[in-house]
C-alpha cells in the first residue's frame, strides 16, 4: 500500500505544477495583451503604471514595472512550490487561487479600469486624469 500511495503523491506533483504554469501563462498573455499595453501607455503619460501584483495603479518609478514582475514570478514560485508540495491537496487548492484570480477575486476598480478608454486609444494627460477619477468615484 506504501508504494502506491507514493505514486499518487509524486504522480500528483505534475498537475499542480501544470497549475502553476497555467498561471504564469494568463499572467503572460494579460499583460503582452494589446489592452493592457495601451493602458501602461496611457499611464505612463501621467507617471502613472498598472502594478499587476497589487492590482492598482501606482507612481511610475525607474524600474517599477519590472520590480511588479519579479515580485508576481517570486510570488508564483513559493505559491507553487507549497502546492507542489502539498501534491494533490495542493492542486485543488492550485486550481481554486486559479479561478478566484481569474473570474471572482477581480476588484471594481480592476474592472472599471480595463473597461475604461485607457485601455482602448491614446489619451491626453487631461483626459486619464479625469478617467481615473472616475474609476476611483
Amino acid at each position: 500500500m506504501a508504494p502506491e500511495m507514493a505514486a499518487s503523491y509524486i504522480i500528483g506533483i505534475f498537475p499542480s505544477l501544470a497549475t502553476t504554469g497555467a498561471h504564469y501563462w494568463f499572467h503572460q498573455k494579460k499583460t503582452k495583451s494589446s489592452a493592457f499595453q495601451q493602458l501602461q501607455k496611457n499611464l505612463a503619460t501621467v507617471q502613472k503604471y498598472w502594478c499587476e501584483s497589487q492590482s492598482r495603479i501606482l507612481p511610475l518609478e525607474e524600474n517599477s514595472r519590472a520590480q511588479d514582475h519579479e515580485a508576481f514570478k517570486t510570488s508564483l514560485y513559493i505559491m507553487g512550490s507549497l502546492f507542489a508540495f502539498l501534491s494533490w491537496v495542493g492542486f485543488m487548492f492550485n486550481m481554486i487561487v486559479l479561478a478566484s484570480t481569474r473570474k471572482l477575486a477581480i476588484s471594481r476598480f480592476e474592472q472599471k479600469v480595463f473597461a475604461s478608454e485607457l485601455c482602448t486609444k491614446n489619451l491626453s494627460a487631461a483626459e486619464i486624469e479625469i478617467i481615473l477619477k472616475d474609476c476611483e468615484a
